[in-house]
């Protein structure tokens, strides 16, 4: 109430109000006066009619509903009290002012009044029409000349001026009706809505003014008309007509929520009433049938009524939301699943699809729009019934439109409500298919750096390949072949030696050497053979013994060399060639080098297992040399980098004149269990 009258609402309303003031006052005087001629039928059509109008105006007071609650309250006077008609022709006692009896003068009053406000108030509802503001004037200026004649004319004349009045009443209600028929025509880009409204009007006005109209009519030409209760039950037509217009087609444009808020409380009073008449029934007959048990007859009484009050009131509530709004219940249908589908789209262009085509059509709308940020240009030119901006956060992701229905009420707030939390979830909805599509675009971005990258990668791994094969290369080609050629040098200075002292060990000599040779050039074959086809992990040899292997090799330094090696191993050592064929080339490099470098005729060379590790150690007691000087040559580095290959490590303790020792330590991961415990054992 207090929201009621801070807008102003209540001083809209004071025509209203000062009429029914006046109203009340002229039935006040009259009771005064004595009883008034009211009968029940009388004063339910009065209260119905009067309700009628009251309603909406406060509801909604406009203009049109003012004057729609001015015209009922005047017509609930006029029906409140169904007088018979005297003879007016009679005279009454005077010439000019005739005295009218009290009841009959305020019902010319308010019959006076009828005629103006019908034609005022269709000439602005449902569709303002061309009656200019003068022409009203000029309705109410003759409208109140008539009735002032019909107040001094002498009782001789009455009749006359009463058919005058009649057929002037009937003038501005056929004119009233004229209004509603010319505003019921639809036209092109015209709202339907209104020119249903218009339609249903005229005919509820026409149909509870026929009675009037034909028992006025009747008494005129001197036939017996009939009694007042035919134009009574005539008059309910339009408090029930008016009412269905208001709920179904949203007359005078009361919110939806108010109109059936409206419908609720009658629909409850008139559940409370018959859960009462029932509880009265019940609580009767049990009463009756157990008097015994009368308050226990009137508890089961309440209970029984109770138990059926909950499940009625919830079947009568679906019975008007399905009578008075089926396109409600669509309405919240067709959202619901729109809203389903949503949560399964993940591409921009199916949403889009979803809300502006899917979504019109099933909810009857003339049209709908979706227009995306990135096409801002997209705008609907026309004037849309609900509109929203898709946003999330504070980034605007799109607009989202809808036109209005070809017929029926706009949306009401529970609508609205309904199509923004569709619009936030379509906001969301386009967030994710947005942030899908970037994610998409940057998974290809990715695979594409990411192939790129590989195909660098690879190319490295050649280059790579080929550098370590160069290194191999170079490692073996200095490990063996060198290694021979230099045997072979030793052994031709030695021959040369011979062949002036004992011609026949010189022939000898030569033949060993010889076969150094050729074993030169096996071993050079070998290695061209795996550059060629180098071996895989499942063509891999059998394992070889590395141990033998050495005692070999240091018998042929004895021989060759003039080298006496000291050999600490086991008696067999089987390893994988290629392992193997590594350590005993770390061997042969560290021997040749004493050889070469340290200067004497003694060495030692051990080979221990110690906890999966092979442990190498050559040391010999010769010159030495300074660690921190630069090295020539590749002995040292080729002995690291196969260590390192191998996965383990080299350390060589020396210093000038204080000899040298190489100690590499080497794991045994590429021996098996069964070859490690056979070795130990």
């Amino acid at each position: 109430m207090a929201a009621f009258l801070h807008n102003g609402s209540f001083r809209k309303l004071w025509p209203l109000a000062a009429l029914i003031g006046v109203e009340m006052l002229a039935f006040i005087l009259l009771a005064r006066a004595g009883p008034l001629p009211v009968t029940r039928l009388s004063l339910v059509v009065a209260v119905a009619a009067f309700c009628t109008g009251l309603i909406p105006a406060l509801l909604r007071p406009t203009t049109e509903s003012l004057l729609a609650g001015c015209m009922a309250v005047v017509a609930a006077s006029l029906l409140v009290m169904p007088l018979e008609i005297p003879a007016l022709a009679q005279p009454l006692g005077g010439v000019w002012v005739a005295p009218w009896p009290a009841p009959w003068l305020l019902r010319l009053a308010n019959a006076a009044a009828l005629g103006p406000l019908a034609v005022h108030l269709t000439a602005r509802f449902p569709r303002r029409s061309a009656l200019p503001t003068w022409a009203l004037a000029v309705i109410y200026a003759i409208t109140s000349v008539l009735f002032l004649l019909l107040l001094l004319s002498p009782a001789g004349s009455r009749l006359a001026l009463l058919a005058a009045a009649f057929a002037w009443l009937s003038a501005l209600l056929l004119a009233a009706l004229g209004q509603l028929l010319l505003a019921s025509r639809a036209r092109a880009g015209e709202d339907l809505r209104i020119a249903q409204q218009a339609r249903l009007l005229a005919a509820v006005l026409l149909i509870s003014y026929a009675p009037v109209m034909l028992r006025m009519g009747l008494l005129f030409t001197g036939q017996s008309p009939p009694g007042p209760e035919i134009v009574l039950f005539g008059q309910l037509v339009w408090p029930v007509g008016v009412t269905y217009i208001v709920l179904r087609h949203d007359l005078f444009e009361i919110d939806a929520v108010l109109r059936r808020a409206l419908a609720y409380i009658v629909l409850s009073l008139a559940l409370l009433a018959l859960y009462l008449g029932l509880t009265v029934v019940l609580t009767t007959g049990l009463m009756a049938a157990w008097p015994q048990f009368r308050g226990a007859a009137i508890l089961l009484a309440l209970l029984i009524a109770a138990a059926g009050f909950a499940p009625l009131r919830s079947r009568a509530e679906h019975a008007i939301d399905r009578l008075l709004y089926p396109e409600r219940l669509a309405f919240r249908r067709e959202v619901a699943a729109v809203q389903d589908a949503l949560a399964d789209v993940a591409g921009r262009d199916e949403i889009v699809r979803l809300l502006a085509e899917r979504l019109p059509a099933r909810l009857g709308l003339t049209w709908g729009a979706l227009a995306l940020a990135s096409h801002a240009n997209d705008l609907p030119q026309r004037e849309p019934a609900w509109r929203a901006t898709l946003r999330v956060g504070e980034r605007t992701l799109g607009w989202f439109w809808l036109g209005p229905r070809p017929a029926g009420p706009p949306f009401d707030a529970g609508e609205q409500a309904q199509l923004r939390s569709l619009a936030q979830q379509a906001a969301l909805a386009l967030a994710y298919a947005e942030t899908f599509d970037a994610l998409n675009a940057l998974n290809r971005e990715l695979e594409a750096r990411v192939a790129e990258r590989t195909a660098q990668i690879v190319a490295q791994q050649r280059t790579l390949a080929v550098y370590e094969d160069h290194q191999r290369l170079a490692r073996d080609l200095h490990d063996s072949i060198t290694q021979t050629l230099f045997s072979v040098s030793l052994g031709m200075r030695h021959v040369r030696g011979l062949a002036q002292r004992d011609p026949a060990a010189a022939v000898e000599a030569l033949a060993e050497q010889e076969t150094a040779v050729r074993g030169a050039l096996t071993e050079m074959r070998g290695l061209l053979a795996q550059l060629r086809s180098p071996l895989s992990a499942d063509d891999a040899p059998a394992p070889v013994d590395l141990a033998g292997a050495l005692r070999d090799h240091c018998a042929g330094l004895a021989h060759g060399a003039g080298l006496t090696v000291a050999l600490a191993a086991p008696p067999v050592l089987l390893l994988p060639t290629a392992f193997a064929g590594e350590v005993l080339s770390m061997a042969r490099e560290a021997l040749h080098n004493i050889v070469k470098h340290a200067g004497v005729a003694d060495a030692t060379c051990a080979l221990v297992v110690q906890d999966d590790w092979l442990v190498l150690t050559v040391q010999d007691a010769g010159r030495g040399f300074d660690p921190a000087a630069p090295v020539g040559g590749l002995g040292l580095a080729g002995l690291a980098e196969r260590a390192a290959a191998l996965g383990g490590t080299v350390r060589v303790d020396t210093a000038p004149g204080q000899g040298t020792r190489v100690q590499a330590r080497l794991p045994l991961r590429h021996r098996g269990d069964h070859d490690q415990d056979s070795d130990r054992g």
